[in-house]
């Protein structure tokens, strides 16, 4: 018991002496800031050891009865590490676009007679859904109907009298051209009155008006907008250095931040075959259907490509992953002599980052135990005990 209290007691004096240095240190011309750090390694060094001894001594007192009431082993799930395969990802942010859009626009002038779909509403395909003002036509329609009627009689009272060899030919012609002229000039007039129909492509929804009941409406002019959620294209601007590692018909993976629960693999549907001058950037696309109507166009989105796999790599969660002065570490499960269980902090190489997890290129080798649950929870040379196994 005493020598616990001695190893506590210098564990403490320690501690002030090392913050004491580090304030001396700071205000002191003569130590530079790599000896100020050497020092804080060589105190760091000297708090672990001294923390294990006394967890090992606690330890020991436990185990013959005579604990001093405390609990110092901290509850941690670990995992042994092995070789695994690493696929090296990289993400671009792209944008949703409805596969079928279409603004409707007339192909003649006039005033808009009616609207006969509000936003919102359902729409299918040859369904009426605007109307100009066809007066005018109308009118015409009726009038040459008129005329039409009394050519078709002149010609074939001229016709009877041909036939029977009576008058002349140019009369003959003149009176089959008139009732001809007129017959075109009413499927004419008809044709431009079915123009001031207005007709949805395809089913899907009315999303937008520009226009209002009564106003002018020219060729081109934006009446409404229809859309057809049932597929969707997602859009990405890809640099040009992923080129290689980028073709149609290969598998990438599709989240998107508004439905953080949705993950999908998706088959690249086009390849776009011109880089972009001004961002050095290709558009990569995808094609998916839409059930439910669940996402929009404009939202946003992410695209997964793999782009390398490295075999027998060291993975793990890069939530595991602290940092220091000294660099990236993790803290791993060592075996004393005495059969206990010993944090210890592993300073590790980072390599490349994937989905969640990272390639460790030095510090951890397979074999190695791995705190997983519990590790923001324990300090190197701490006893800890192992509850589970990943």
């Amino acid at each position: 018991m005493k020598k616990i209290l001695r190893l506590s007691s210098f564990l403490l004096l320690t501690l002030t002496l090392l913050m004491q240095s580090c304030g001396n240190g700071s205000s002191s011309s003569d130590d530079d800031s790599d000896q100020i750090r050497g020092r804080i390694d060589e105190y760091n060094a000297e708090i672990s050891r001294l923390t294990q001894e006394v967890n090992e001594l606690h330890q020991t007192l436990n185990a013959r009865g005579e604990g001093t009431g405390r609990n110092d082993e901290v509850p941690v799930t670990v995992s042994k590490l092995e070789p695994s395969v690493f696929a090296d990802f990289f993400r671009v942010s792209a944008t949703v676009e409805a596969v079928s859009s279409a603004t409707i626009s007339p192909e003649t002038s006039g005033h808009i007679r009616r609207l006969y779909v509000e936003k919102g509403e359902p729409v299918t395909r040859g369904q009426v859904v605007a109307r100009l003002s066809t007066d005018v036509v109308e009118g015409q329609i009726e009038e040459i109907k008129t005329s039409l009627q009394l050519a078709e009689t002149v010609y074939q009272r001229q016709k009877r009298l041909w036939d029977k060899g009576i008058g002349s030919e140019i009369q003959y012609l003149e009176v089959k051209n008139q009732a001809e002229r007129l017959r075109n000039n009413l499927e004419t007039m008809q044709l431009q009155k079915e123009m001031a129909v207005m007709k949805a492509p395809f089913d899907g929804f009315v999303d937008e008006h520009y226009i209002s009941e009564g106003e002018l409406a020219m060729p081109g002019t934006p009446v409404m907008e229809i859309i057809s959620l049932k597929e969707l294209y997602i859009n990405a601007d890809v640099s040009e250095s992923y080129l290689p590692h980028v073709s149609e018909g290969r598998d990438v993976v599709l989240r998107f931040p508004a439905y953080p629960d949705v993950e999908m693999t998706v088959p690249v549907h086009r390849v776009g075959h011109v880089i972009n001058p001004e961002n050095r950037s290709f558009r990569l696309q995808l094609r998916i259907p839409n059930d439910n109507d669940r996402f929009k166009p404009n939202m946003m989105a992410n695209i997964s490509v793999q782009a390398a796999e490295i075999h027998e790599a060291i993975v793990i969660p890069s939530m595991l992953i602290g940092y220091d002065t000294q660099g990236h570490y993790v803290y791993l499960a060592d075996e004393s002599p005495a059969g206990n269980w010993i944090a210890r902090k592993a300073y590790i190489e980072r390599g490349k980052d994937g989905e969640g997890i990272t390639q460790v290129t030095g510090g951890l080798e397979a074999g190695n135990m791995l705190i997983r649950q519990g590790h923001r929870n324990v300090t190197s040379g701490e006893a800890i005990r192992i509850e589970s196994y990943e």
